[in-house]
């Protein structure tokens, strides 16, 4: 038996480690209609898909995890090298029911369009991680909202009207092809793309909203289709089962409880309240629990809170069309001098001179919009 060392008579905890994040990522195949979109000679497409260790042709295996990151990327640099600035709404307005595979019928024998948007997303959860999906009803009209919850992948407009006009010519093959919304809204700057957009859309379309979303009318969602057939329903039920066996969601059934406070944060931010009692009731746990399982990951809710103030307030100045007292209502400040206050605490400048210099870069001028 060895002696003990006097000089290490006491324990020293080990350093817990904190899980690593998990990555976000879509089923591969999203990636085919743009990869259809890169075939032929152009040198810049095939140096986009070497980037990107992609290869022309469908998807081996279509249900592969696949980075959404590099996705949302890939999108981004596939319509500068085609010179095709609508890409991502070109290829929505083009997408058919059947390409969702064996989701397909689900959706062609819903008994009303509320019922078929509500099964595709659903399904939107296993086909792409670390995305916020939200459906709210109000004043007879229902709101259906898309937005990739991680502020870091940005810029993402391609995606974004990718995904609002798939959504769009979803329901117009379901309900009619006359169909248009109530109203449109981008996270993105929509500045100079709006004649294209509501020429496709046919309504109002909106930019540097808190979420992309599509407007409906209940009207519209609660009527009857007419390819429903009522005896379908237990093949409905039973071919539901395989799907959701073979898209089992890529994201794993447990996060630690930092990263889901974040990711709340995020989905939150602008939208609905981000107090902590809030978020402690919905995270299953009492307040006092929250801050102490904080502690554990050395980080406090306001240390959360700040980081994902900061890191979306960055993103929106960064397009250099947002307005400060916009920004400062959008991020729950009380009003915009302490906003500033903060955001020079954490970045030693005023957001003004942030939102001036992303200015420069974009070419704009001060007439462009008001800061205030």
């Amino acid at each position: 038996m060895h002696a003990q060392d006097p000089d290490h008579n006491t324990h020293t905890p080990k350093r817990r480690k904190h899980p690593a994040p998990q990555e976000a990522t879509l089923r591969q195949f999203f990636l085919d209609p743009i990869i259809n979109e890169m075939r032929g000679p152009s040198l810049k497409c095939r140096h986009a898909l070497a980037r990107f260790n992609l290869k022309p042709g469908k998807s081996l295996n279509p249900y592969a995890p696949f980075p959404l990151k590099s996705y949302v990327a890939f999108f981004e640099e596939a319509a500068k090298a085609l010179d095709r600035p609508f890409l991502g709404l070109e290829l929505g307005q083009n997408f058919r029911l059947w390409e969702v595979g064996p989701v397909y019928p689900l959706l062609a024998t819903a008994p009303t369009l509320r019922e078929a948007l509500a099964v595709f997303l659903r399904f939107q959860a296993s086909w792409q991680s670390h995305t916020t999906n939200d459906v709210r009803q109000e004043f007879g009209e229902t709101s259906y909202g898309y937005s990739i919850d991680d502020m870091t992948i940005w810029p993402r407009l391609q995606d974004s009207e990718n995904s609002i006009a798939g959504l769009c010519a979803l329901i117009r093959q379901l309900f009619s092809e006359r169909w248009s919304p109530v109203e449109l809204c981008f996270e993105h700057d929509v500045a100079g793309r709006e004649a294209t957009l509501e020429r496709y859309f046919r309504c109002p379309v909106k930019g540097n909203a808190a979420t992309n979303s599509i407007l409906l009318r209940d009207a519209d969602l609660d009527r009857p289709m007419q390819a429903w057939i009522n005896s379908n329903a237990s093949a409905r039920a039973i071919v539901e089962m395989h799907l959701f066996d073979l898209l089992r969601s890529p994201e794993g059934s447990f996060r630690p409880i930092h990263e889901r406070l974040s990711q709340l944060i995020d989905q939150r931010l602008g939208r609905e309240s981000v107090d902590l009692e809030t978020l402690a009731e919905i995270l299953g746990v009492a307040p006092r629990t929250l801050r102490r399982q904080l502690g554990t990951f050395g980080t406090s809710f306001s240390e959360i809170l700040n980081r994902e103030r900061r890191k979306k307030a960055e993103m929106l100045l960064s397009t250099g069309t947002i307005k400060l007292s916009q920004l400062a209502a959008h991020l729950g400040y009380v009003n915009q001098s302490a906003f500033s206050r903060a955001f020079r605490d954490w970045t030693g400048e005023s957001p003004i001179v942030a939102l001036r210099r992303a200015r420069r870069i974009a070419g704009m001028t001060e007439d462009d919009g008001p800061a205030s």
